[in-house]
């Protein structure tokens, strides 16, 4: 399970808070490039079957979730949505 959660980690930490022409990464169409670098994550169990642990609905809210908390950590006592 530690690897997985690494695995995750590492994949959250290299998304970007916004594109290469500086749009919130949310509304661009990049986004799912990310989504699917996460989807994309497998796991090989003791019998040598690969699992994809991560549905595309689980891997967006991660994605979501990782923009929103660095965006509110970069706001600190700021206003924000």
């Amino acid at each position: 399970m530690n690897t997985i959660i690494g695995k995750v980690d590492q994949q959250l930490a290299r998304i970007p808070l916004n594109d290469p022409s500086g749009c919130p990464l949310e509304d661009s169409t990049d986004f799912d490039m990310y989504v699917d670098s996460i989807k994309g994550i497998k796991l090989t169990n003791g019998a040598g079957t690969i699992i994809h642990p991560f549905s595309t609905s689980l891997a967006t809210q991660l994605v979501y979730d990782e923009l929103a908390e660095r965006r509110e950590q970069s706001n600190g006592d700021k206003w924000h949505e």
